[in-house]
């Protein structure tokens, strides 16, 4: 009997002003799965009032998804061996008033990823033998890739051949371009060189969230990159719990990975996260229906939030503590 009648989702990560507690992560290559790729994303988000994250890898530039939407934006960071461009980046994301940038630190490396090693799978996308039967049982997305716009990762164009006019695979990319030998010094001169609110992406244990704090990190995002690296890594929020504890009174803590409903959300911010992202949720929604297919994945998740505070009680985020995990 607490007065339900108003529910209030709204909160602040990265420095922006939200309407509800997740926003969307960085995806590389969103427009395998869509034709209006990232675009659809980001417009979705700014509908509902949440940011959105472009990845290094998309297939739509810093500065397209930059003039789409006036929404609050993320851009995800690679630091790739072509140290220039990467702080390039940067630049350019401030000429297309971003706001925020996280740095992704558990991909030095791509994972096994055996489904690509077994189909084949390049970037840009090639017909072939083994892909045949795939392009021929879809051919809306045949069509579309061949008939729309060039497919190349929009970042580096002109800059790498590789995924723009040179055949790679996704693991040849991230093998061959990406900067093993970062350090912490890196991560801090990334900090400075931007200047607005920063995240560090990847984030699984006590003593790194601690590192996140020194250098001046704005908020750390814990995440296993999907389960996608290492396939006996933990869950997200099987770390939450700890790191809130150690550093949530200094940092923002944002959970990335795992959220599938509404109540996940909130067991994430009853442990103490300051929000959630999610990857996959928007992927299959964005491969079924382009926009509307986003517009719909994120209205659900949103109903699923508001009806589940009803339910447990709370009309704001703020009245969500511990106790509130076995309601």
């Amino acid at each position: 009997l607490a007065d339900l009648s108003n529910m209030d989702l709204r909160t602040e990560v990265l420095g922006q002003k939200i309407d509800w507690p997740v926003f969307c992560s960085p995806t590389a290559m969103t427009r395998l799965f869509h034709h209006e790729g990232e675009l659809a994303v980001a417009r979705a988000a700014h509908e509902h009032r949440t940011m959105y994250s472009l990845s290094s890898l998309s297939t739509t530039s810093i500065e397209e998804v930059g003039s789409a939407t006036t929404g609050p934006k993320c851009f995800q960071l690679y630091i790739h061996k072509d140290r220039g461009m990467s702080w390039d980046f940067i630049e350019r994301c401030k000429e297309a008033e971003f706001s925020a940038i996280c740095l992704t630190v558990d991909t030095l490396v791509a994972g096994n990823r055996e489904k690509d090693l077994y189909t084949g799978m390049v970037i840009p996308p090639k017909f072939s033998l083994n892909s045949l039967f795939s392009f021929a049982t879809h051919p809306s997305w045949s069509l579309n890739y061949l008939l729309r716009r060039k497919f190349e990762l929009a970042n580096v164009a002109g800059k790498i051949s590789e995924g723009t006019g040179k055949l790679t695979s996704v693991v040849g990319y991230m093998n061959s371009q990406f900067d093993r030998s970062i350090t912490w010094k890196d991560a801090a001169e990334a900090i400075n060189r931007w200047g607005k609110p920063f995240a560090i992406k990847g984030v699984m244990s006590v003593e790194d969230a601690k590192r996140a704090v020194d250098i001046g990190a704005s908020a750390v995002m814990i995440s296993n990159h999907g389960g996608r690296q290492l396939d006996g890594s933990t869950a997200p929020f099987d770390q939450l719990g700890p790191i809130v504890d150690a550093v949530g009174d200094q940092i923002e803590v944002i959970v990335d990975g795992g959220v599938r409903r509404g109540t996940h959300v909130l067991k994430a911010l009853a442990m103490g996260a300051t929000a959630c992202m999610i990857g996959r949720g928007y992927l299959y929604a964005v491969a079924a229906g382009g926009y509307a297919g986003v517009d719909r994945a994120l209205t659900r998740l949103r109903e699923e939030i508001e009806r589940d505070m009803v339910l447990m009680g709370c009309s704001s985020l703020q009245q969500l503590d511990r106790s509130k995990l076995h309601c």
